[in-house]
């Protein structure tokens, strides 16, 4: 594990999710069969604090699960990977889940239920601010209600916290808290409601990122699957290509992205560099099932860049 200064406090959603493997989605009214069932534990908040703390960040979760077993099941898989749940709170109700649809060539279908996510308040903010400061990256998601998430940004600029919030799914918010934000991530299709621009091709990702990064100010992200990602920080746009590994399932592989990002924040790392470890991450967590289990610590992410530097 590679030791560094400062901490990653991610705060969002907790879902258990049943992973189903199909050849195809099924038409509507047909009951299809699907080839197999995986369970594991999800939610873009809790992979992308698995994901931080399997590259070796002090990495805190701030969120909530049901006190259905499922509840207990998302605890311990957090913890399982080193995750500190002290800030991970237990509601009446069921937890979150999500249900994914995964085909042959990796690309997947979901859908996700609220459950304790929505239990969340301001309090819950207020009930971390021990551990906002300068040296802490506050990650953040759109599976939470958005005042909680407006409040989270706004406490989390007055303490001096990098922001670094991945605008997904996409849903309105307004650009002030945007704006609050040192780094804002999407992919391609949250990238199209934001900008209200058609992005499938890397020129127009990058024509309309260009525009959209100098509206906001801050680092601007947009992953683009098989295509890779384009960053632009000021006049300076960056492009990675993804790495050509075989997918199994690619569920996670924009949350471990997230995490690669916060490794580099807290490493100091040049954009080009930090966009390129960040994709290394997804690289490695897309040729495994489940996002979480299938993510990379920080030794196998350097030894699969090393390989590809050679």
């Amino acid at each position: 594990m590679v030791k560094m200064e400062g901490k990653a406090v991610v705060i969002g959603s907790l879902n258990y999710d049943i992973i189903l493997k199909t050849d195809r989605m099924p038409y509507k009214g047909e009951t299809h069969q699907a080839k197999s069932a995986e369970f594991c534990c999800g939610g873009k908040g809790g992979n992308q604090a698995v994901q931080c703390a399997r590259l070796g960040i002090k990495t805190y979760m701030a969120g909530n699960v049901g006190m259905d077993v499922n509840g207990l099941k998302l605890l311990e898989g957090l913890q399982k990977y080193g995750v500190d749940t002290e800030f991970v709170k237990r509601r009446n109700g069921s937890s979150g889940m999500g249900v994914v649809h995964t085909l042959p060539d990796g690309s997947v279908y979901a859908s996700i239920t609220r459950g304790a996510n929505y239990s969340m308040g301001t309090e819950d903010i207020d009930g971390i601010r021990c551990l906002l400061d300068e040296h802490t990256v506050v990650i953040l998601q759109m599976e939470i209600p958005e005042e909680v998430i407006r409040y989270a940004i706004e406490t989390a600029a007055k303490a001096g916290c990098t922001i670094l919030f991945n605008m997904a799914p996409a849903a309105k918010i307004h650009k002030r808290y945007m704006k609050l934000c040192g780094y804002l991530i999407m992919n391609e299709v949250e990238a199209e409601f934001y900008t209200g621009e058609a992005i499938d091709s890397v020129e127009k990702a990058e024509e309309a990122l260009k525009r959209f990064a100098g509206e906001m100010g801050n680092v601007c992200i947009f992953t683009l699957g098989s295509l890779g990602a384009v960053a632009c920080k000021g006049e300076r746009l960056c492009y990675k290509g993804s790495y050509p590994v075989a997918a199994v399932e690619t569920t996670g592989a924009g949350d471990s992205f997230v995490g690669g990002l916060a490794y580099g924040i807290l490493n100091h790392m040049e954009l080009e560099d930090m966009l390129d470890l960040a994709t290394c991450c997804s690289a490695l967590t897309v040729q495994d099932t489940g996002a979480q289990d299938s993510m990379p610590d920080i030794g196998q992410v350097l030894d699969f860049r090393n390989k590809w530097l050679k």
